[in-house]
């Protein structure tokens, strides 16, 4: 169907088309031309498709093609050329209205048009084809040539993707050691702030008003490196002004040895470089022939034991354990929702990151009984995205975790804006601010309580054993106490019970960690070890 009208905005923007022709056939477009207003113009062979369906109302340019190749038309004619089809876009009374048309016509009559009439020397089709192309090869040449802070940028831009998994970010900790040595500990980091999203990934945001990463990037230029010296960060340096596919082992080894830092610390700076370099390689910024990674064959030493390492398989005594849950009713108007972390790592044995980020809904309540004789209260249910492993993993509620919960709910109603949260470890923090607000805001990761250590350095310090403990020590004496125990037959029981994984990934694939009778049997004669160590508490009261 054909019809025609003026080439004006007032009248193609209000364009109503009735699709139903005289004989009631509804068609699926009808063309509008423009030969009145666009005769002898630029804008000649301009037409118009009005789609039914989408309302789209698409510009086409016909035009007649110089190629002086002979054809024969249907009525016997020999020409010289062809008629062609260019489709300009989709009219847009802001966007693309009828001066931004003639003028993209006018673009492409200069460029292809003949200059002697109304034909054209050139297929749009092709100009425009070969135009992208350039393009394309200009960008990608200029992209192969991406400096290291280029891909610093890059990497950062696209909220630090995995290694392995690039569609998933690293974890908030993993960010935050990026942003320390790629672009300083300075003005630039402050203005940013990580956090921990739904998915327990870690998520950039902005900070001082600063809505995008080229205000933030054009607001913290590199800075002078005579000034800053070495070791700052790799933005602000010589090294970050090179072509990252230019880089070599030696470049690497170079920038390490300008640093007077640890071990630990040239291992993490080792590692953020693996992963920028990995990301510019997902993006096609070394090249098609990328070269190997520098740093694979570097290898930090690392010290013969570390500050840390001395814990690794301490347990506490008895008397310990009786001493720190006595601090920790002592101090629980003080610290009201910490206690609930160290009793959790100490009749569970899981990590302490788990536990600070346990929710209320992961609790399933109900009473079940095995042939044993053990008795559970439910289980919780933790899902593999909090779980180092990232397996899913399930927790026997024992009789003496139903008290440590129940405590922690008795806890929350005291303090009632505790009760809009659904993590267990709420932060302290929130009832001074403005959370408490409908929808799932009160559930962010802003609203959870991220540590602990003010409170364990509090009590270890009054106990006289700083520096003789840590919190890992948890896990590690539930481990080996439930490692004793005649019922454990192998470390698989203990496992199932601990929440670890083996250290062998073969044995990591095939582990089942699913509750069974077995496991509650085992937490059940945990369960009777705690409650001894409780009534240490309980003697030592009535001395």
């Amino acid at each position: 169907m054909k019809k025609e009208i003026l080439l004006k905005d007032s009248i193609i923007d209000k364009l109503e088309t009735n699709f139903i022709d005289e004989n009631n056939k509804t068609h699926e477009q009808v063309r509008y031309s423009f030969t009145e207003s666009c005769k002898g113009r630029s804008c000649q062979g301009l037409l118009m498709f009005h789609k039914r369906k989408t309302k789209r109302k698409v510009m086409v340019l016909d035009y007649w093609l110089n190629d002086n190749i002979k054809r024969k038309l249907k009525n016997g004619k020999i020409v010289k050329g062809c008629s062609k089809r260019y489709v300009l876009g989709d009219y847009h009374r802001q966007d693309f209205n009828v001066k931004a048309i003639e003028k993209k016509i006018a673009d492409l009559r200069t460029q292809y048009g003949s200059k002697n009439s109304l034909t054209w020397d050139v297929d749009i089709h092709e100009g425009e084809q070969l135009k992208k192309r350039q393009k394309y090869n200009e960008q990608v040449s200029e992209l192969q040539r991406s400096t290291f802070n280029d891909c610093i940028k890059s990497f950062f831009e696209a909220n630090c993707p995995q290694i392995h998994k690039p569609s998933e970010t690293l974890h908030r900790t993993t960010i935050v050691e990026n942003l320390r040595y790629l672009i300083g500990y300075n003005e630039r980091t402050k203005a940013l702030k990580v956090i921990t999203n739904e998915r327990n990934q870690g998520e950039i945001e902005f900070k001082e008003g600063i809505t995008s990463w080229q205000q933030f990037w054009n607001k913290y230029p590199p800075k002078d490196y005579a000034e800053i010296g070495p070791g700052k960060s790799i933005f602000d340096t010589p090294f970050g002004q090179k072509v990252l596919a230019d880089v070599s082992e030696h470049d690497v080894r170079y920038y390490l040895n300008t640093l007077s830092s640890s071990p630990g610390t040239k291992k993490q700076i080792k590692e953020c470089f693996s992963y920028v370099w990995n990301h510019a390689k997902e993006k096609s910024m070394l090249g098609a022939n990328s070269p190997q990674n520098p740093v694979l064959n570097i290898k930090i030493e690392k010290p013969t034991k570390s500050a840390a390492s001395k814990f690794n398989k301490l347990e506490f005594t008895d008397e310990q354990l009786a001493a720190i849950l006595d601090k920790c009713e002592e101090k629980k108007n003080k610290y009201p929702f910490q206690s609930f972390v160290l009793k959790m790592q100490m009749y569970t044995g899981r990590r302490r990151e788990t536990i600070l980020k346990l929710k209320w809904s992961m609790i399933k309540w109900y009473e079940k009984e095995f042939p044993s004789g053990a008795k559970v209260y439910g289980h919780i249910e933790i899902p593999g995205e909090i779980v180092k492993t990232k397996n899913d993993d399930q927790i026997w509620i024992t009789p003496i975790l139903k008290d440590v919960i129940n405590e922690q709910h008795k806890t929350r109603e005291l303090h009632h804006w505790a009760m809009f949260i659904d993590w267990m470890c709420p932060s302290i923090r929130v009832k001074d601010k403005n959370f408490l607000r409908k929808g799932n805001e009160n559930n962010t990761d802003a609203a959870r309580m991220k540590d602990v250590r003010g409170f364990w350095d509090e009590i270890t310090s009054e106990l006289g054993i700083t520096g003789e403990a840590a919190q890992r020590m948890f896990r590690n004496t539930h481990e080996n106490r439930v490692n004793a125990q005649r019922k454990a037959r192998s470390t698989w029981d203990v496992i199932s019970v601990t929440g670890r994984a083996d250290t062998r990934s073969a044995e990591s694939y095939y582990l089942n960690k699913k509750l069974t009778p077995q496991t509650a049997e085992l937490m059940d004669d945990m369960n009777d070890q705690w409650e001894k160590v409780n009534k240490l508490r309980l003697v030592k009261k009535i001395k």
